[in-house]
């Protein structure tokens, strides 16, 4: 199997083994029409540019003869201006007659003196370079060549989407040996890969055809205490994708003018994504007489979740809840309270009254919220109830005021008296249940919480 190209009257061929230089025109002969002669400069930057670099380089139609470089296909000398030899060369290396360097390879492709010869080992193994004519009669090795210029060509390049190909040459021409082909992309989407393609003698481009990649802008996160959704019809977050933020409920969305994000051409957001900030309810003034007390910071106090508890200053009723919270729909849960004094109330009535006996932390008179009193009976009476009580912040009692009643000596006395004067006809004991009566409804009348 063999690669070849076409210039002028023939084509050129190479080997895809490698073999010695007897071999390689054995080869030649048989396949093609014999070892490549180089005929001019042109002919060398054609097949330097064309064939596929080789690490042992190739065979070309050269061989000393009696001790004279000849062409061996039409066994003619080597003339001076013919010459091509890589600086230094020939040099016949190997001074040993048995191993003389009498062959020549041409270097394809080296870093230096690439397409000049070396002199070398004929049985080194190296790579053929052949040549068919497309004639029939001799002026190249003894045959006169009838010319078909056939320039090759490289694989047609297939529809490519989202990119614009523009290339040398028309419909026919375009993807022939020299022509080049430029790529570009639709705006979104980025070219992957060279700008710009040759086709190459060896009918192959000179890289990898490229590709358009859409443009992706950064990956958006849903904000705390909110979500984001997108819409990717070109893949997630690529050129034309938009996404919809939104708050949860009691928050905002803050630091972008719009709730919708477009990734651009650009490979940017149209703008800067949004966050979610708690609602703020409205600053509670200051409130006389009274202590409040906020959830969170001065810069968060008053948003959405947070409370603030009410307390008034002794001597003050607090008037509405005692605490409000701020809601999703950034209003308290409640109008907000105020304090009210307290109207001093005189417990005068009850001083000197009989039976009933009050000592007070205060004076009587006056008792203020927080007084504490303590209670007992006259000799006779008996108290029922508790013995201490304490004025509350809304001028009421902490318990029932207590009662004195008689005691069942006192009774007897009362009793023995009124028998004793005759005053009445009833009997003793039924005076007593009546006199027990009486006592007990006046005892009833000193209730101090009226």
């Amino acid at each position: 199997m063999s690669f070849w190209t076409s210039v002028n009257c023939w084509s050129y061929h190479y080997s895809q083994t490698k073999m010695t230089w007897q071999q390689a025109r054995t080869w030649c002969q048989e396949h093609h029409t014999d070892m490549v002669a180089i005929q001019n400069q042109e002919e060398i930057t054609h097949l330097n540019s064309w064939l596929p670099k080789k690490s042992t380089y190739y065979w070309i139609g050269i061989r000393k003869i009696n001790d004279v470089w000849t062409w061996v296909g039409t066994n003619k000398p080597l003339t001076e201006e013919a010459k091509n030899w890589a600086l230094g060369e020939p040099n016949n290396a190997n001074k040993d007659a048995r191993r003389s360097e009498d062959c020549v390879e041409m270097y394809i492709k080296r870093q230096y003196q690439a397409g000049k010869w070396n002199d070398e080992r004929c049985d080194k193994q190296k790579t053929a370079l052949c040549y068919s004519a497309y004639c029939n009669y001799s002026k190249v090795n003894a045959f006169t060549c009838v010319c078909y210029l056939v320039a090759v060509r490289c694989p047609a390049i297939s529809v490519l989407e989202n990119a614009v190909v523009n290339c040398e040459g028309d419909t026919k021409t375009k993807y022939a040996y020299g022509n080049s082909c430029s790529f570009s992309c639709l705006p979104g989407y980025n070219l992957v890969g060279t700008k710009a393609l040759t086709c190459t003698a060896s009918a192959e481009w000179s890289g990898n055809v490229p590709y358009c990649q859409v443009i992706q802008c950064s990956k958006l996160s849903n904000p705390q205490w909110g979500f984001v959704r997108c819409s990717d019809p070109l893949g997630p977050s690529s050129y034309q994708s938009t996404c919809v933020f939104a708050c949860e409920e009691g928050y905002e969305l803050t630091g972008s003018q719009t709730d919708t994000l477009l990734c651009e051409s650009t490979g940017q957001w149209n703008a800067t994504q949004p966050s979610c900030t708690a609602v703020r309810c409205p600053a509670i003034s200051v409130l006389e007489n009274a202590v409040v007390n906020c959830e969170g910071d001065t810069k968060t106090k008053y948003a959405y979740g947070n409370s603030c508890s009410f307390s008034c200053l002794p001597g003050y009723n607090l008037v509405g809840t005692k605490a409000l919270t701020c809601t999703a729909s950034a209003e308290w849960s409640g109008n907000v309270p105020y304090c009210q004094g307290i109207v001093q109330q005189s417990f005068h009535c009850y001083t000197g009254k009989p039976n009933l006996i009050m000592n007070c932390s205060s004076n009587n008179s006056e008792l203020a919220p927080g007084a504490t009193c303590s209670f007992n009976c006259e000799p006779g009476f008996e108290l029922h109830g508790a013995e201490n009580l304490q004025c509350s912040e809304d001028v009421q009692w902490d318990e029932a005021v207590p009662t004195c009643e008689a005691t069942l000596s006192q009774v007897t006395l009362i009793a023995s008296g009124v028998a004793a004067g005759g005053a009445v006809s009833l009997s003793g004991l039924s005076l007593a249940m009546w006199i027990l009566r009486k006592l007990k409804n006046r005892a009833s009348k000193f209730d101090l919480s009226r």
